[in-house]
């Protein structure tokens, strides 16, 4: 799911995700990925991507804490690709 995104090696400075919650598209942005790879990433059965609804029925957003550690938790280490 996440190989597309690991396939580019794309270096993410991990510093823009500060102390807030994120809108997906916004992730997406960051990451330079379409929007519907984060939905994957987070509808993930075996490795979501945490996602909070902050009100009943309101939109998914991400803390950028759970960004940062989903990023280092997937990093592609050069010498095994």
């Amino acid at each position: 799911m996440l190989a597309a995104v690991m396939n580019k090696k794309i270096k993410t400075d991990t510093d823009r995700f500060n102390d807030r919650y994120y809108r997906p598209d916004e992730i997406a942005e960051a990451l330079g990925v379409d929007r519907s790879t984060v939905y994957r990433m987070i509808r993930d059965p075996l490795d979501p991507l945490p996602a909070y609804r902050l009100t009943d029925k309101g939109p998914l957003r991400v803390h950028g804490r759970d960004i940062i550690q989903y990023l280092e938790e997937h990093k592609v280490q050069p010498e095994n690709e």
